[in-house]
């Protein structure tokens, strides 16, 4: 298979450097701290002095030792590239699912309805040719569902998640993602970072304190942020190691134009397929499959944003107030997931006052008051929700 190198532009460090950087620390502290009555007798500013190299130095040394992967040799990029994979580099179980949406979307395993909903196509294909991943994908839409719901649901990752493996595997092997191995050596090297910051540190604060000294401010505060920046430069939660971080750079890099190649009717299923593992399904605008980009957008919808707004609506009393769901373009805002549809509404109620609440979702209209010390409309929308307070709310 033709494969494709990608050039490391990232500096090398050998390993020399890192012994002397190391041999430069243990000399300073054997020149600085030849017994602890120096450290506690020591002046101020000149103990910060020597305190603020030392932290200079253990941070720039954390820093080398996390970043030691980078002296490997980037992988070669083959010339079919595994979506799925890369998807999973990404942003894991969840880029594999996106991807897996939009990839039995195409086949016509799956298919949108009223551009709300996702379930399973119309034609029946059967599913014995799909692979374990997007198989569990395909069972999991069996009931009409919202794109939302994956992003809010963990069943649907957690059942890829066991069919996810040889990714990871395989991508611990050529050193793309951390390992246990390097996450324990990422926790080791913080670990002895924090035990020099805070063991020099911590000494001269005591003393300082059974002196009586109370002017410790930058002391603690230069302890603080050092502590800070060495968890920062450990990237203790990081998934990718720096070798994947620059190789998924180079990645989209090579590949950036396919986020224009697809807006044409040229695009094949693969191109749609490395768009979304690389980039997401926000690089789906513009496309023929907009409107999956735009109902699976996590940040357009909130789990409670029905609660929330009922809530807050109910609180208002002698007064009468209406609150709808439109968009500028007319359409709902903040629409729903549910297993049912998507719906978007809120709701006033006042102490002897009037309100008006609106509900969109679907194509019909019909609206009933009722009347119990007050008046209240509540009115259904099709394509979009108007009006004021008294005034109810129309299409």
């Amino acid at each position: 298979m033709l494969r494709k190198d990608i050039p490391n532009s990232e500096a090398e460090t050998p390993i020399y450097r890192l012994i002397g950087i190391l041999g430069v620390l243990v000399v300073m502290v054997a020149i600085a701290i030849p017994a602890s009555s120096l450290i506690a007798n020591m002046y101020g500013p000149h103990f910060l002095v020597l305190y603020g190299c030392v932290i200079t130095i253990t941070l720039f040394v954390s820093a080398r030792l996390v970043q030691s992967s980078k002296n490997q040799a980037l992988p070669l990029i083959p010339t079919a590239l595994d979506p799925y994979e890369i998807a999973y580099l990404d942003t894991g179980e969840i880029g594999v699912v996106e991807v897996a949406v939009i990839d039995l979307i195409q086949s016509g395993y799956l298919q949108v309805i009223n551009k709300e909903l996702i379930k399973i196509g119309d034609n029946r294909l059967e599913p014995s040719s799909l692979t374990l991943i997007q198989r569990q994908v395909y069972d999991w839409f069996s009931t009409p569902r919202t794109a939302n719901e994956m992003y809010f649901l963990r069943s649907l990752t957690e059942k890829v998640q066991p069919y996810c493996t040889v990714y990871q595997q395989s991508l611990q092997n050529e050193q793309l993602l951390n390992s246990d191995q390097i996450k324990a050596r990422k926790w080791q090297i913080a670990l002895i970072g924090t035990l020099i910051i805070l063991g020099l540190g911590g000494f001269k604060l005591i003393v300082a304190l059974v002196h009586g000294r109370h002017n410790v401010g930058y002391l603690i505060l230069m302890g603080i942020l050092s502590l800070y920046f060495l968890i920062h430069i450990c990237k203790l939660a990081q998934r990718r190691s720096p070798l994947g971080e620059v190789y998924l750079k180079q990645l989209k890099e090579t590949f950036w134009q396919l986020k224009q190649k697809v807006k044409t009717v040229v695009a094949s299923e693969v191109d749609y397929n490395l768009v979304v593992a690389l980039f997401g399904i926000t690089a789906l605008a513009g496309t023929q499959y907009e409107y999956y980009q735009k109902i699976s957008s996590p940040n357009t919808v909130k789990p409670n944003s029905r609660t929330t707004r009922t809530n807050s609506s109910s609180s208002s009393s002698s007064s009468s107030g209406c609150s709808s769901c439109c968009s500028t373009s007319g359409n709902c805002f903040g629409e729903i997931s549910s297993s049912s549809g998507s719906s978007c509404g809120s709701s006033c109620s006042s102490s002897g006052g009037s309100s008006c609440g609106s509900s969109c979702g679907g194509s019909s209209s019909d609206s009933s008051c009722s009347s119990s010390g007050g008046s209240s409309c509540g009115s259904s929308c099709g394509s979009s929700c108007g009006g004021g307070c008294g005034g109810g709310c129309g299409g």
